[in-house]
């Protein structure tokens, strides 16, 4: 495994990670991977997203098409 070293973090900075981390429950260094771990992954994740959004707007489409479609198969048999 790989280590990393910080240098010149102000101490106001080093502080407030400490806080958190502590807030979170866990060790400055346990805190400090996971928040390296979420933004290396945060463009994949990003891109999923944008994915998700455009199928989402796709099957509202969808839906809304076969809704138009159902009404019309409603009327049509209402009316005989």
């Amino acid at each position: 495994m790989a280590h990393l070293t910080i240098k010149d973090i102000s101490t106001s900075t080093n502080q407030k990670l400490t806080d958190k981390a502590k807030a979170a429950g866990v060790s400055k260094n346990k805190y400090l991977l996971k928040l390296l771990d979420t933004h290396v992954i945060a463009e994949e994740v990003e891109g999923i997203r944008t994915d998700y959004e455009e199928l989402v707007k796709s099957c509202l489409q969808v839906i809304r098409h076969n809704t138009k479609v159902i009404n019309e198969f409603i009327r049509m048999n209402e009316e005989g």
